[in-house]
């Protein structure tokens, strides 16, 4: 069944968009709930993430482990889904 569903996905020029969305619903498993509870919006974009916070200080912690956020999101929905993060 999950490999009719990625067929379907790949066939209707789906599957990044799908992949897209999986990044913004596993955010708050990746980052943890502190981070999560300060993230004011998160969207994708053609492979950017753009993420904005509620506090300067989150703001300047991800900046720090930017490359590395990166890498875990990728590691999870597929090599090369998540091409850049932009924080705001």
């Amino acid at each position: 069944m999950d490999e009719l569903m990625r067929l379907y996905l790949k066939q209707m020029g789906l599957t990044q968009r799908f992949k897209e969305r999986e990044v913004c619903q596993l955010w708050p498993e990746v980052v943890g709930g502190m981070i999560a509870s300060k993230t004011k919006n998160l969207r994708m974009v053609d492979g950017k993430l753009f993420v904005s916070f509620s506090s300067s200080v989150v703001k300047n912690e991800i900046l720090l482990v930017k490359e590395g956020l990166l890498k875990a999101l990728n590691d999870r929905v597929g090599e090369g889904v998540v091409k850049e993060l932009i924080v705001s």
